[in-house]
């Protein structure tokens, strides 16, 4: 069970409910999420919530905003000081999967468009940010291919799909237990190279 909160600053009343959210969220999944549950575990009253963030959809929608631009953040670091396409690909979908693990609460509603309002024009950037990384590695490492092996677009996006589907499904599955102990840090990075690896040869299919 989160911890109440009951120490605030009023201009931080809108980031203590995202917090308290996401810690809930992790405990419960977002079936399971009331707006005076998340009032009473902040300490604050039970309209508060509704006051800044209209209704559940908009509180759910303002986590997965957070959690793009915190994805988005961990994506582009991960790319600094590598200068090899296919080794960045590689370290962008270790990103990917170790946020997942990390932000449980955020991935939780982060691609749940059913859940949040996808159209939120600050959500459309945030999300926006997260795929350009992948995008670009991508599309760096087709320009090693020679001029008339370069891939079509469409080429380009299925590996994109490919390489966000893997990724994700592979976050999901391994925070279940299924490809072994989902604490062992030195097995889930050899097993996720691997995997990543395969990604590269798409782009010459």
């Amino acid at each position: 069970m989160p911890k109440q909160s009951k120490q605030y600053h009023h201009g931080d009343l809108a980031e203590t409910l995202i917090y308290t959210t996401v810690q809930l969220l992790k405990e419960k999944g977002a079936g399971n999420l009331s707006l005076r549950e998340v009032a009473r575990i902040a300490g604050v009253s039970h309209g508060a919530p509704a006051h800044h963030f209209t209704d559940k959809t908009g509180l759910l929608t303002a986590v997965a905003i957070q959690g793009q631009e915190r994805l988005a953040e961990k994506l582009e670091q991960s790319q600094v000081g590598i200068s090899d396409p296919t080794e960045r690909l590689i370290t962008a979908g270790e990103a990917y999967v170790r946020f997942a693990l990390s932000h449980p609460g955020h991935f939780d509603v982060m691609f749940q468009k059913e859940m949040i309002t996808a159209e939120d024009p600050d959500f459309k950037v945030a999300s926006a940010k997260a795929r350009l990384v992948l995008e670009t590695a991508i599309r760096d490492l087709a320009l090693l291919q020679p001029q008339s092996r370069r891939p079509s677009s469409h080429r380009i996006e299925a590996t994109l799909a490919a390489l966000w589907s893997q990724v994700h499904g592979f976050s999901l599955l391994w925070q279940s237990g299924n490809f072994g102990n989902p604490d062992d840090p030195e097995h889930l990075t050899k097993l996720l190279r691997e995997v990543l690896t395969g990604i590269a040869p798409r782009l010459d299919s």
